[in-house]
């Protein structure tokens, strides 16, 4: 069988590559603060009015928000493929996935730098590994909880 017809491989690795494919697109055009303040302000306005001076600043926490928790997830999805290929090696694959996440936040951010209508940041690259380090350290904790309950313990559902 190819590689490429393995079914696992698709399961475990397409997940993260997919989803920075999704964050890099974001860092172009379709991401910029015009085009998500107006589709923030459109759901926004389904609950609340807000003055504009409140919704530009509940706006600009959003996209930081974002940057935690979609690097939080990329980070999740790297180490879960990380560790379906390598399961003994949890320390390694928690670096190699915050390292994974940094090439992805650099070049975020790398190609940011390079529009008109963005601004690299690297304030933004530590908000992306806020979030992947968090994500990574309690996947940590709990890798390391469920693998060390006793084998009469019933196993939490992964």
């Amino acid at each position: 069988m190819s590689i490429w017809l393995n079914p696992l491989l698709w399961y475990y690795w397409a997940p993260p590559f997919v989803w920075a494919v999704v964050i890099l697109a974001l860092s172009g055009d379709l991401g910029a603060v015009p085009t998500s303040h107006s589709i923030f302000k459109w759901v926004v306005s389904w609950f609340v009015t807000l003055p504009p001076h409140t919704l530009n600043q509940l706006h600009f926490k959003f996209r930081k928000a974002m940057h935690v928790i979609c690097y939080g997830v990329l980070a999740l999805l790297w180490l879960r493929a990380l560790m379906a290929s390598r399961p003994r090696l949890l320390k390694a694959n928690i670096i190699l996935a915050l390292v994974l996440c940094l090439v992805v936040a650099v070049t975020d951010e790398g190609h940011q730098h390079f529009l008109t209508s963005r601004t690299g940041s690297l304030g933004d690259v530590v908000l992306d590994m806020s979030g992947a380090g968090f994500s990574s350290l309690l996947t940590a904790f709990y890798w390391k909880r469920r693998n060390s309950l006793p084998a009469t313990a019933p196993r939490p559902y992964p």
